[in-house]
């Protein structure tokens, strides 16, 4: 379980088949990526798609596109790739977040939240992964380990205003860290690779090439669902007043990681 300091209670994330334990120290549990609903809780649901790792490595790559497999081998062969994979990732988090951030910056997307990164790590259920040519991070991925399953919380890539050659490089970098952090995930026991969410409303070409590159890779559909459930008195009484803040806040006020959906990487 991931810990979590809010404004005025403490939640408790539990991912997938997690289950609370029972001397949780929590105002507010948050079930991320549960299989069903909880009784009598809100539910928020949600789409993904899940790589079986259970299967031999050859079943896992054959499921991909054609293209998909020839940009990988020819990564593998060709550009001189490094990777490079931390499952105990405290000392590289710093870089990870400025790698990321940049890249944030560049899409104008928002920053990692390293308060989110922290409590994972703390909980040992974070991993991070990145790709290396000649000294240089080319993409860096960061996942949440929960049970059975990876899911890739934060993609970043080193790409914009640079020439075409380049940009098909940071590319075929990007689907070789996939490949190789499920070969990694596979030899540390986990069964499933979950691609972090899709966009079910694919008017926004963007939404939809990202779509499209996760369906590259085979994946299955999954249905999944965000519950929050509060755990003690104070909690009861916090959720109401943290949903009548959110509101009326002022637009671009800040908003607790907590309390934001899991949307697709």
């Amino acid at each position: 379980m991931i810990l979590l300091q809010g404004r005025g209670a403490v939640y408790g994330e539990l991912w997938f088949d997690e289950e609370p334990p029972r001397d949780a120290a929590v105002d507010v549990f948050v079930y991320r990526q549960r299989e069903a609903p909880v009784a009598h809780a809100r539910a928020t649901p949600g789409l993904s798609l899940r790589t079986d790792l259970s299967v031999a490595e050859d079943a896992i790559l054959e499921r991909f596109g054609k293209d998909c497999r020839y940009k990988i081998r020819r990564a593998d062969a060709k550009d001189d790739l490094r990777l490079e994979f931390f499952a105990e990732p405290a000392g590289r988090l710093q870089e990870f977040c400025e790698f990321f951030d940049a890249f944030a910056r560049q899409k104008s997307h928002a920053p990692c939240d390293r308060e989110w990164l922290a409590a994972a790590s703390a909980a040992r259920q974070l991993a991070l992964a990145a790709v290396m040519r000649d000294g240089e991070a080319l993409v860096w991925h960061a996942y949440l380990l929960s049970g059975r399953t990876a899911w890739l919380q934060y993609t970043g890539s080193r790409f914009r205003d640079r020439e075409n050659d380049y940009r098909a490089l940071v590319g075929r970098a990007n689907r070789w860290l996939h490949w190789q952090a499920m070969l990694q995930f596979r030899e540390l026991g986990l069964q499933r690779y979950d691609w972090g969410g899709m966009f079910e409303d694919e008017s926004v070409a963007e939404r939809a090439g990202i779509n499209n590159f996760k369906r590259d890779f085979g994946g299955a559909p999954v249905r999944s669902y965000e519950v929050i459930v509060p755990a003690t008195l104070r909690g009861r009484l916090y959720l109401p007043l943290r949903d009548a803040w959110r509101r009326w806040k002022p637009s671009g006020q800040h908003v607790e990681r907590v309390d934001r959906d899991v949307s697709p990487t």
